[in-house]
């Protein structure tokens, strides 16, 4: 499908969109294919034509047995008989070759539609917001792209071709009925009515069912994608038998589900073929009845006998294809839903294009919520220079990030305006916006194809001697040119064929190949291990020269060169100015300062030390002078952690206590080892296991990293031989860590930076 007929039909398809139901029924069903249908109006006329072919097919034949009867046999007029035969077998051979290009035609016409729904969907997917990701099982989405659409396709290419002959031939066919013994036509229905009350009671049934069981579908892809996503996990926690069980319940639901589903779909067009032999079986009697008596012809008996079985064949098709319709209905009912998802952000019909950024990006009271949550801004304000960097910091959940998805317009203030010289974004074209942007984000994800078009994404058209340009510029050229396939490389799905740091320098890359009057760096070290992040945030402070730059990260240590520093809390700009300045202010930006500061870090970023000062800032042990906390500082010992990795497991024995000094972690807090209870996020400078200095008792959480993590610890026993020959110090800091835990219990163990109330 051509770019300009694929833009053609997926206007059409959105302009027609709202008009359509999420109606469950076998009707609703219908009319939603029609839809998908009209853009291939010839292949459909095809297999409309050669439906009717075949139709006018099965009509003749018991004509032409009423006449071999009647005519031919009853006058002994073998002329009469071969001219009969011969319209038969031209009508046959007629039939055979419509069925042939009813068969290619209603494939074509079918494959063509689904593809057309699966386009739609996916420009669907595009246009969603960032938030709709987050809410949304990965999983259930899959199964609306996968099983949802194979039922729909199924069918479309089969079922529904099926579905209109048998019912074009029932039809037909009755009709014909009054034409040969209107009597006995009648009688049929008469009878009919009473027989098909109850298929009509069991479809609406059975389309429930299905739908119900299409989402039962769902819930089992979206538990073994979860599985997938998070294996080490699973195994890490000893988890496999629980989720075996979990899996094998919803498994046998949706077998339940699916069996009652299949079954009720069955029954409602098996009863309506039923109902059918029942009525062909009444008026056989009554026509053999009328032939003895001499009121009606042998040849229109076999005429009208033949005809009833094209009615009860045409029931049987009908009952047979049914199940398939209804799960396609089923599947279209949720495709519908998918459609019907609000994009947030909406853009101006004939909105202007922006002009490249020359003068100032500008925050106007800008309040913003996720969903109708808390607010993740609130009156937020600022002016930002063209050609000015700027760091965004902050504790986390701070709404950092928000600020970068309002420049970017993933969303839209709920209050204020975000303005680039004076535009309001709302009311210009988005791609002119996109063009003047290059992004890197903390997990910068890569495509499955090769280095040189995975550095193209920021610009398609960009010769090689430009991508080889911004490659240098990221210091990634020389590493891929010393590969066997260079540039032509794959990088596997996500980049998995690549280290963190080149994945990001690739990153880089494609973003200063679009040349951005505005760069935006999301926690661009922050997956990296120390040393890579450091060499990274080298290349980025070199690069960022004479651009306006957005730069979000908790780790303080890589903006102290920024032009100006933002300080976001709780959704409020709380703080703003140069790094010397907020420092002398000694508000927030100070106090996060103070928490990251006073760590050392190996050329390697395997190891560190930590200076007294910063030990003395932990209130269990500030009660200790200097030369204890160097002591203190010469016991603790540097572990390096990669991403993923268990720190320790809730129950396992407490005896260490451990200072983040570079990384994320997240502490695992429900009683079985689940992410369900909940999990707190902890950063550079936070510290967890006081607790396990002073008593042995077992962890209560579990603990993992979340980005590559160094952290110093110190043993318990280390600990207490320190303090045994100074019985006042440690009853000292036994009674201080005591009150501690009695005022905060939650927050002794695992200490993350809070904000004093100001």
């Amino acid at each position: 499908m051509g770019d300009s007929r694929g833009g053609s039909v997926l206007a059409r398809l959105k302009s027609n969109r709202r008009t359509t139901s999420n109606d469950l029924s076998l009707s609703g069903f219908l009319l939603g294919a029609l839809r998908y249908f009209r853009p291939h109006a010839w292949q459909v006329a095809l297999v409309l034509s050669a439906l009717l072919l075949q139709t006018s097919f099965r009509i003749l034949v018991p004509i032409g047995y009423q006449q071999i009867f009647d005519r031919a046999i009853g006058h002994r007029d073998l002329t009469a008989l071969g001219f009969i035969l011969s319209l038969l077998l031209g009508g046959w051979a007629v039939q055979a070759i419509a069925s042939l290009v009813q068969d290619h035609a209603s494939a074509r016409a079918g494959s063509l539609a689904t593809n057309d729904i699966r386009l739609e969907m996916f420009d669907h997917l595009l246009s969603l917001p960032v938030g709709y990701y987050s809410r949304v099982d990965s999983g259930d989405l899959m199964s609306r792209f996968s099983s949802d659409l194979a039922v729909i396709e199924n069918a479309f290419t089969r079922a529904l071709h099926t579905f209109f002959f048998s019912a074009l031939v029932l039809l037909t066919s009755v009709a014909l009925l009054f034409v040969v013994e209107w009597h006995l036509a009648l009688v049929t229905f008469a009878l009919l009515p009473v027989a098909l009350l109850g298929p009509r009671h069991l479809n609406t049934r059975a389309q429930w069912l299905a739908y119900d069981g299409k989402r039962s579908e769902a819930r089992v892809a979206t538990a073994i994608k979860e599985v997938i996503g998070s294996h080490a996990v699973v195994r890490a926690f000893g988890l496999q038998k629980s989720r075996l069980r979990q899996f094998r319940r919803q498994l046998a639901e949706l077998a339940t589900k699916m069996v009652k589903a299949r079954f009720a779909g069955a029954l409602a067009g098996r009863s309506a073929s039923q109902s059918v032999y029942f009525v062909q079986i009444a008026t056989m009697g009554l026509g053999a009845y009328l032939a003895i008596e001499g009121i009606l012809s042998v040849g229109a008996l076999v005429a009208f006998v033949a005809l009833l079985l094209n009615v009860a064949n045409a029931a049987n098709h009908l009952s047979g294809v049914m199940p398939d319709l209804l799960l396609a209905g089923g599947g279209m009912s949720r495709v519908r839903e998918f459609l019907a998802e609000e994009a947030t952000v909406r853009e101006v019909p004939q909105a202007p294009p922006l002009p490249r950024l020359s003068r100032e990006l500008r925050f106007e009271g800008v309040s913003f919520s996720y969903r109708q949550k808390a607010p993740a801004l609130k009156d937020v304000s600022f002016a930002v220079a063209a050609g000015e960097s700027v760091a965004v910091v902050g504790p986390s959940g701070s709404g950092k990030s928000t600020i970068l998805n309002l420049i970017l317009r993933l969303y839209d203030p709920d209050q204020g305006r975000v303005t680039l010289d004076g535009v309001d974004l709302k009311a210009c074209n988005e791609e002119s916006l996109r063009a003047q942007t290059g992004v890197v984000l903390q997990d910068s994800v890569l495509f499955d194809t090769t280095l040189l078009e995975n550095i193209r994404v920021g610009r398609p058209a960009a010769t090689e001697e430009k991508v080889w340009e911004a490659a240098r510029q990221a210091e990634i050229h020389e590493l891929i040119t010393s590969l066997a396939e260079g540039y032509r490389t794959r990088v596997g799905e996500r980049g998995g064929r690549l280290s963190g740091g080149e994945r990001q320098r690739i990153a880089i890359a494609r973003a200063i190949l679009r040349d951005p009057a505005l760069l935006i760096l999301d926690e661009p070290t922050s997956a990296l291990d120390p040393a890579t992040a450091t060499a990274v945030n080298a290349t980025l402070k070199r690069l960022t020269r004479e651009r306006t730059v957005f730069f979000t990260t908790h780790r303080l240590g890589s903006v102290t060169h920024m032009d100006r520093i933002l300080v976001i809390h709780q959704g409020r700009l709380v703080e703003q100015g140069r790094h010397e300045e907020l420092l002398q202010a000694g508000g927030t930006y100070a106090r996060l300062w103070q928490k990251q500061s006073g760590f050392t870090v190996s050329d390697d970023g395997h190891s560190a030390q930590c200076s007294p000062e910063r030990l003395q800032a932990i209130p269990l042990l500030s009660g200790l002078d200097r030369p204890r906390l160097q002591t203190i500082a010469d016991l603790l010992v540097s572990e390096s952690y990669p991403r993923g990795r268990i720190v320790f497991q809730k129950g396992e024995p407490g005896d260490r206590f451990y200072l983040i000094v570079r990384g994320e972690v997240e502490q695992i807090l429900s009683p079985d080892g689940s992410r369900g209870g909940g999990v707190r996020k902890l950063f550079d400078g936070d510290y967890f296991g006081a607790q396990a200095l002073l008593e042995a008792v077992p962890r209560h959480t579990t603990l993992q990293t979340v980005t590559p993590t160094l952290l110093l610890s110190l043993g318990r026993r280390q600990f207490r031989e320190l303090l045994a020959g100074e019985p006042e110090l440690r009853a000292a800091i036994e009674q201080q860590a005591l009150s501690r835990k009695l005022e905060e219990p939650e927050a002794f163990d695992t200490i993350g930076f809070q904000v004093p109330p100001r």
